[in-house]
């Protein structure tokens, strides 16, 4: 009891006192602990650093158990047990929030990397970009290799699989989500996730002499056009393939690098690769290679990728059902691959990968999802929605919430003057004044310029200041 009363806010004869079993350092012991229910997270840890066998450091915290392990969480240390939900009974886990965290890089080598595992996987990535050398983080985030058996999944999950083999469409990528943990998506000590570039908005400004993130941008373009995710025309593959030799093989040397030397599958996609002869016009690109080396073929590599009209853009086959407002009638018109860009959505033909429809990013008003339906709605038109099964609705609507951050993000650091309309994308509740629309979910900020008037965006997203020949008029924007 003396020792409960030293710490701020264990009063056990308050009428407000809660019960909870903990189990300290994850041993199979439980230990029935009171606290008041107001105590901060961060106080009932110290109060538990004062036994004898419970670790010590900073680095420690407390993780809600569940019996749907999605659903266990770590409590935030400037909360209350309150505001984290606690009632009595609940079960509760002591121990370090370091773990060790195995990422792949494109270049298959597995690197071991100690991560806060309270961390959003947003936090994470950054992390571990900052540890191997990437500065721009925010456009990287983590994949797991394969499925998940710890996670449930979906029989529309086994439906499109199927589809994605017969269409030859690669492997799915399965990203994570960036604003949970890895503890909320299954993420075990023992998997693996992969380190992968997510947004593209600084390739074609890529830095010749940063070979760490030159040779990991080669490798992800490079896999994005064997696979077709990224397509291109015939002189173009061939092209990316004879870079790829140079790369891979070193100068060209005539008397190893004849026709017959390449598998062309691991150059080629499988469209070009059963092309007649098309080998040997690789080796006679390859052979005109011999004035660069390796980090400038990577270079031009990348950048070539960057001139097609759909790098960086993410794919995801989905059931269509409602486009423009029209519901798709037959079976056969409903699959497509629809992507998210730095710039646009589109909508993609599933056999001949042409393009089908597209829209800016612009011009999306909101979206919602549920474990199997994801639905766009676009500018004031109340028939302009497009609607498609998938269960990937929560990554597609994490795309797009991202790419509307980064972007916003990048406009109000700039801190310019603007001159002409623009719209500040940003992810906040409805609401609507003179000159300021919000709309739920995806949401613009609609500034008209005005000739008597400055508008300076501040403070990274938390004013903007309407400046007048007499006065100024802030406006708060609260984004939680």
């Amino acid at each position: 009891d003396d020792l409960s009363l030293r710490v701020p806010g264990f009063l056990l004869m308050s009428s407000s006192v809660i019960t909870l079993n903990i189990s300290v350092n994850g041993n199979d012991k439980w230990i029935a602990f009171e606290f008041e229910e107001m105590s901060l997270i961060s106080d009932v840890c110290c109060f538990i650093r004062r036994f004898p066998d419970a670790a010590q450091g900073e680095d420690c915290g407390l993780f809600k158990l569940h019996q749907d392990p999605t659903k266990g969480c770590w409590l935030k240390m400037n909360a209350t047990l309150k505001n984290c939900g606690m009632k009595n009974g609940d079960l509760l886990e002591y121990r370090t929030r370091i773990r060790r965290l195995h990422v792949k890089t494109l270049e298959n080598v597995i690197k071991v990397i100690l991560v806060d595992d309270s961390h959003s996987v947003q936090k994470v990535t950054e992390s571990v970009c900052n540890k191997l050398g990437l500065s721009n983080h925010e456009e990287f985030s983590l994949t797991v290799n394969g499925n998940n058996d710890n996670c449930a999944t979906h029989s529309l999950d086994d439906k499109l699989d199927k589809l994605r083999r017969r269409y030859q469409l690669g492997d799915k990528v399965n990203w994570l989500v960036t604003h949970k943990t890895l503890k909320e998506q299954c993420v075990s000590g023992s998997m693996v996730v992969t380190l992968k570039k997510r947004f593209f908005f600084t390739d074609q400004k890529l830095d010749r002499s940063d070979f760490i993130q030159l040779n990991l941008t080669y490798e992800q373009s490079r896999n994005a056009i064997i696979d077709g995710t990224n397509p291109c025309t015939k002189e173009e593959a061939i092209s990316f393939a004879a870079l790829q030799c140079h790369i891979q093989y070193g100068q060209f040397d005539s008397s190893k690098h004849t026709p017959g030397f390449l598998t062309l599958t691991d150059v080629l996609s499988k469209e070009y690769s059963s092309v007649e002869y098309i080998e040997a016009l690789i080796c006679n690109e390859y052979q005109k290679l011999w004035e660069i080396d390796k980090f400038d073929a990577q270079y031009k590599y990348v950048q070539l990728c960057c001139s097609l009209p759909r790098h960086g853009t993410t794919f995801f086959l989905v059931d269509e059902r409602k486009v423009a407002g029209k519901y798709i009638s037959k079976k056969n018109d409903r699959l497509h691959l629809f992507g998210i860009g730095k710039n646009n959505v589109v909508r993609m033909d599933v056999k001949h990968k042409n393009i089908v429809s597209s829209w800016p990013l612009s011009t999306i008003r909101s979206w919602s999802y549920d474990s199997n339906l994801f639905i766009l709605e676009f500018d004031e038109c109340s028939e302009n929605v497009y609607a498609a099964k998938t269960t990937e609705g929560e990554i597609i609507s994490d795309f797009l919430k991202c790419y509307a951050d980064i972007k916003s993000q990048s406009l109000l650091k700039s801190n310019v003057l603007v001159t002409d309309d623009i719209q500040v994308v940003k992810n906040l509740s409805y609401e609507t004044t003179d000159d300021i629309q919000v709309v739920k979910n995806l949401s613009y900020l609609t500034i008209p310029s005005r000739e008597e008037n400055e508008i300076v965006l501040q403070d990274c997203a938390a004013y903007i200041s309407f400046h007048t020949l007499h006065d100024t008029h802030d406006i708060k924007l609260d984004f939680s």
